[in-house]
C-alpha cells in the first residue's frame, strides 16, 4: 500500500471568464460592433462551461483525498495503514453520453427447453481394480500448478480480493463524503453569465434588445450559522435598431449580503454536518484496521481448514493401503484354507467404502480450494497446490479479567460504537435547537456605478451607495415536524446506548469463549494424542499375530488409527485458530501492511515460526 509522501494543499484557484472591457465606446458605433463583443462574450460564456481544466480539479481532489486518508491512520496510531486513490483504476466517463437505442431494454438470453441439448453419458459395469485405476487418475497434478503458500494467498488477496479492495473503496468514499462536506465550508467562487432577449410589445423590432448580465462572487458559510456573499454584477443592453434616439446602457454594481441566525440555527450546531463527517473518518480508519484483523483471522482459518483437509486425504491415503494390505492378507488366508471366504468380501468391501470415502474427502477439497481462490480474488480455473504448511503460535497465559479489560479499551469497534453515543448526544442537541424560532439578522449593501451615465463602466458612485439591514423572526407556531425529530433523536440516542452496552456483552462473551477455546483445544490435543498412540498399539498387537485377528477386527483398527489422525489433526489446526481468535477478540492481534502477523513482546516462537509472521528479531 503506497503511502502519500507529504501533506498538500487544498486550496483551490478557480478559473473564472473574464468580462469584455469596460469603457466610453462599448455602447458606441454600429450594431455590427456590439454585435462583436457580444459574439465575444458568447465565446467567453461558452469557455466557462468547457471542463478544460477538469483533468486537473480531478488530480487535486486526488491528492486530497489520499492525504486526508494519511492524516486518518496516523491519528489512529498503532501502525494503522490505508488505501491510496488510484484514478486510473475506475471509469473516466462521458461529457455527453450517447446511449444506443436498447438501452431501455437490456437483452435478455432465455431459450426454451425444446432449444437446449442433453447428452447423457453410457455407463459402464466397472470392477474394483478399474475403480482403483481410475481414481488414480484424478489424483493426477497438472503440469503448470502454483504451489500457494498462506503468505502468497495473503498478499494476492491485498491486491486481488473484491472483499478488499470493497472495504477499502468504503473506506475512501468516507475520505471523499469529508471533502464534499469541508468544501461547503471554504470561500465557494461563483460565475454566472445570462444572456438575454426582452421585447416590450407592439411586434416591431425597434422594441427589442439583447442583454448580457454578468455575476462574480463567493459565498462563506460562517462557523456559527449562516453565510456572507460577495458579488461583482455587470449588465449591458443593446436595442436591435437605433430608433427614436434609443440608447444602450451599460452598468456594475458590487454587492454584499449576510444571513446570520440568531436562535435556530446558531452556534456549534451550525458545524454539526462538518463535525459528523470528520468523526466519521475516523470511524472508517478504526473500521477499515479492524476489516484487516478479521480479514486476517478469516483467510487463516480458511487456510488451515486445507491443510486439515489435506491432512485427511493423506490419512485417507494411509487407510486405503492398509485396507489394501488386510484385503491381500485376507484373500491369501482364503486361499490357504486358514479363513472363511466371506471374510475377503468384507475385507473387499472395507477397500471400496474407504475409497469412496477417500474421493469425497478429494472433492470437497477441491471445492474448498475453488472457493479460496475466489475469495482471494484468484481465477478459479488457475491449478493450484496448498503448501501444507501449520502454525506454531505459543499458547497465550489468559488472565480473564485482563482480556475482558484489553477487549473493552483496544476493540477498535467497541471504540466505535461508544463514540456513536456521543455522536446521538450531540443530535439531541441540534434537534432541540431546531426547535427555537427563526430570527435571522439580514444585512445588504449595494454600491453600484453612476446611475446618470448610460455606460457608466467601473465609475463607482458612492453617493448611490444602498444598505439595508432586517430582523426577520418567524414563531415557531408550527414545530411539529422538529419536536417529532427530537423525540426521534432522543430514542435513537438511547438505542445507541443499549447497542453499546450488548457490544460490549457480546466482545465479553467472545473473549470468554476464545479463552475457553484454548483450554479445550489443549484439552483435545492431549486425547487426541493418547487416541492415536493407543490405536498404533493396536494396529501393532494385530500385525504381530495376524492369525489370531479376523478381517474384521484388522479393518476396524485401521478405521480407528483414521479417525485418531484426523481427530489429533483437526485438534492442532482449532488450538491454533483459538489463538488467534483469542488475540482478535481482545484486540491484540497486529497485521502489517504486507498482511502478516506482528509477534507481540514476549510471543516467543520456535526457529520454524511458520507463514504469517514477521519476525522482528535484531
Amino acid at each position: 500500500m503506497a503511502l502519500s509522501p507529504a501533506p498538500i494543499s487544498l486550496a483551490r484557484t478557480p478559473k473564472v471568464a473574464a468580462w469584455p472591457r469596460f469603457g466610453s465606446g462599448f455602447g458606441s458605433g454600429s450594431r455590427f460592433g456590439f454585435a462583436t463583443r457580444l459574439g465575444t462574450s458568447f465565446a467567453l460564456l461558452l469557455a466557462t462551461l468547457v471542463p478544460a481544466g477538469c483533468e486537473s480539479s480531478l488530480h487535486s481532489v486526488d491528492q486530497a483525498t489520499n492525504e486526508k486518508l494519511r492524516a486518518s491512520a496516523e491519528q489512529l496510531k498503532g501502525g494503522a495503514i490505508y488505501p491510496q486513490l488510484e484514478p486510473n483504476t475506475y471509469e473516466p466517463g462521458s461529457y455527453f453520453p450517447e446511449y444506443p437505442k436498447d438501452v431501455a431494454a437490456p437483452a435478455t438470453d432465455n431459450p426454451a427447453a425444446s432449444d437446449l441439448k442433453f447428452e447423457s453419458v453410457k455407463r459402464e459395469k466397472e470392477d474394483a481394480a478399474s475403480i482403483t485405476k481410475r481414481f488414480e487418475a484424478m489424483e493426477k497434478r497438472a503440469d503448470n500448478t502454483r504451489v500457494l503458500t498462506f503468505d502468497d494467498a495473503v498478499a494476492y488477496a491485498l491486491e486481488h480480493s473484491e472483499e478488499y479492495l470493497n472495504a477499502e473503496e468504503a473506506y475512501l468514499l468516507v475520505a471523499i463524503r469529508l471533502l464534499i462536506e469541508e468544501h461547503r465550508w471554504e470561500p465557494i467562487p461563483s460565475n454566472i453569465t445570462t444572456a438575454g432577449y426582452t421585447s416590450n410589445g407592439g411586434g416591431s423590432r425597434f422594441d427589442n434588445a439583447l442583454s448580457i448580465v454578468n455575476e462574480l462572487g463567493a459565498s462563506q458559510k460562517l462557523p456559527f450559522g449562516g453565510d456572507v456573499s460577495a458579488a461583482f454584477v455587470a449588465r449591458a443592453t443593446q436595442q436591435l435598431d437605433d430608433y427614436l434616439n434609443s440608447t444602450d446602457t451599460q452598468g456594475a454594481s458590487f454587492v454584499l449580503r449576510a444571513n446570520i441566525p440568531l436562535l435556530s440555527g446558531f452556534g456549534d450546531v451550525a458545524q454539526e454536518d462538518l463535525v459528523q463527517s470528520r468523526r466519521n473518518l475516523v470511524y472508517a480508519a478504526r473500521s477499515f484496521e479492524q476489516f484487516r484483523r478479521n480479514f486476517y483471522f478469516d483467510l487463516s482459518n480458511d487456510y488451515l481448514n486445507l491443510v486439515l483437509q489435506l491432512q485427511g486425504i493423506a490419512n485417507g491415503r494411509r487407510q486405503v493401503e492398509r485396507s489394501a494390505d488386510v484385503e491381500a492378507r485376507t484373500k491369501a488366508l482364503v486361499t490357504s484354507g486358514r479363513t472363511e471366504p466371506f471374510q475377503a468380501d468384507l475385507a473387499t468391501q472395507n477397500t471400496l467404502f474407504a475409497l469412496d470415502r477417500l474421493s469425497g474427502q478429494r472433492e470437497a477439497y477441491r471445492l474448498s480450494v475453488d472457493r479460496f481462490k475466489a475469495r482471494i480474488g484468484m481465477d478459479v480455473a488457475e491449478p493450484v497446490e496448498i503448501d501444507p504448511t501449520q502454525f506454531k503460535l505459543p499458547v497465550p497465559k489468559v488472565n480473564m479479567q485482563e482480556s475482558l479489560g484489553l477487549a473493552f479499551r483496544y476493540r477498535l469497534d467497541l471504540q466505535n460504537e461508544r463514540d456513536l453515543v456521543d455522536d446521538f448526544a450531540r443530535k439531541v442537541d441540534v434537534a432541540r435547537n431546531a426547535t427555537l424560532g427563526d430570527l435571522n439578522l439580514r444585512l445588504t449593501n449595494n454600491l453600484p456605478t453612476d446611475s446618470t451615465l448610460p455606460e457608466s463602466g467601473l465609475n463607482f458612485d458612492p453617493n448611490s451607495n444602498q444598505f439595508a439591514a432586517a430582523i426577520v423572526y418567524q414563531m415557531p407556531l408550527d414545530r411539529v415536524d422538529e419536536n417529532l425529530r427530537l423525540r426521534q433523536s432522543q430514542i435513537l440516542l438511547e438505542q445507541s446506548k443499549r447497542s453499546y452496552y450488548q457490544s460490549r456483552d457480546d466482545a465479553a462473551v467472545g473473549v470468554r469463549q476464545a479463552a475457553r477455546g484454548i483450554e479445550r483445544s489443549l484439552f483435545s490435543n492431549a486425547v487426541a494424542e493418547k487416541n492415536v498412540q493407543a490405536s498404533m498399539n493396536r494396529q501393532a498387537a494385530i500385525d504381530a499375530a495376524p492369525d489370531r485377528a479376523t478381517a474384521r477386527d484388522r479393518t476396524d483398527a485401521v478405521d480407528a488409527l483414521r479417525r485418531a489422525q484426523d481427530s489429533l489433526d483437526s485438534a492442532k489446526k482449532d488450538l491454533q485458530i483459538a489463538i488467534l481468535r483469542y488475540l482478535n477478540n481482545t484486540g491484540q492481534l497486529r497485521i502489517s501492511p504486507q498482511g502478516k502477523l506482528i509477534p507481540l513482546p514476549g510471543m516467543e516462537f520456535a526457529e520454524d515460526t511458520g507463514p504469517g509472521i514477521v519476525d522482528t528479531s535484531p
